[in-house]
C-alpha cells in the first residue's frame, strides 16, 4: 500500500501542470538564504567584560552557552557555558554547513511515505546569529519529529526553524564517529551538535537552573526589551539563554 501511495504521489507530481519554469540552483539559494530581521549581525555580540562584572541583561540567567559559527578562527566551532559568570566549559561543536541542501520532489515524497530518515524539503542548513533563550528541553531519547534523526539531549532555542544544541547524532549518516571527528567545523543541518560529555554537562546544568521569571531579551541586541511605559519586561522561561556569534 506504501508502495502504490509514494508511486501515485510521485506521480501526481510531475504530471500536474507546471505554469513557471523549474527554479535553478541559483534561484532557490536565493530564495532561501535570506536572513531574518531579529538575527544579529555578524560579529562579536557577547561583551564578556561586561557578563563577567555583572552588567547586562543577560546576567540574570543563570546559565549562558555562547556558540562560536566562524567557519575559521581561534574560537571557531566552539561552545562555551559560563554558571553564574565562572566559565566552566569550552568544547569543539558543528554548526550548520550555510549552504542549501536540496531535496528532490521524488526524494521528498519518497522519505515521507516510507517514514526515512532526513529532511523532505530543500533548506538553507543556517544556524542563527542572537541571543534566544531556552524554549524546551528534551532527554537522551528526543528524536527528530521531521528528520526522525536522533537528538540526544536537546536544547531548544529556536523552536520556529528547530534549532537546538544536542549530542552528535548517534544514528548520523555516515556513521557517529564521522559526526564525532567533524566537531569544529561546519557540519550540521542548522543544529548545534556536541560531544555526548560535554552536551551532558550543558543539559544537566540547563535542568539544575530551572525555570522561572526571566528577562524578555531582543534577539539583536540583547537588550532588555521594555513595554510603552518604559518597564522591563519579563515573562517565566528557562534560566539558560544561548548566544550564538560569528567572528
Amino acid at each position: 500500500m506504501k508502495l502504490l501511495i509514494a508511486v501515485l504521489a510521485v506521480t501526481a507530481a510531475f504530471s500536474a501542470p507546471h505554469t513557471a519554469k523549474a527554479e535553478t540552483q541559483a534561484e532557490l539559494e536565493a530564495r532561501l538564504m535570506v536572513e531574518k530581521p531579529f538575527e544579529a549581525p555578524a560579529g562579536h555580540i557577547f561583551d564578556e567584560e561586561a557578563y563577567l562584572r555583572g552588567e547586562l541583561a543577560i546576567n540574570q540567567f543563570t546559565n549562558v552557552v555562547v556558540v562560536n559559527k566562524a567557519a575559521r578562527g581561534p574560537m571557531a566551532q566552539t561552545a562555551r557555558l559560563y554558571i553564574n559568570r565562572q566559565l566552566v566549559l569550552t568544547t569543539k561543536v558543528s554548526t550548520g554547513r550555510e549552504d542549501v541542501e536540496y531535496i528532490s520532489t521524488f526524494k521528498g515524497i519518497f522519505r515521507k511515505v516510507f517514514n526515512q530518515k532526513g529532511t523532505t524539503e530543500s533548506h538553507w542548513r543556517h544556524t542563527l546569529r542572537g541571543f534566544y533563550g531556552v524554549t524546551r528541553v528534551m532527554d537522551e531519547n528526543y528524536k527528530s519529529g521531521e528528520s526522525k534523526v536522533q537528538m540526544p539531549y536537546a536544547i531548544f532555542f529556536n523552536d520556529v526553524h528547530g534549532l537546538a544544541l544536542h549530542q552528535v547524532p548517534p544514528d548520523l549518516i555516515g556513521g557517529e564517529a564521522a559526526g564525532i571527528a567533524a566537531l569544529g567545523s561546519r557540519a550540521s543541518s542548522g543544529c548545534v551538535r556536541v560531544n555526548q560529555d560535554q552536551i551532558i554537562q550543558i543539559h544537566n546544568a540547563v535542568l539544575a537552573a530551572d525555570q522561572g521569571q526571566v528577562p524578555v531579551i531582543d534577539s539583536r541586541t540583547g537588550q532588555q526589551t521594555v513595554d510603552q511605559y518604559g518597564r522591563p519586561q519579563y515573562k517565566n522561561g528557562w534560566k539558560t539563554i544561548v548566544i550564538v556569534e560569528e567572528y
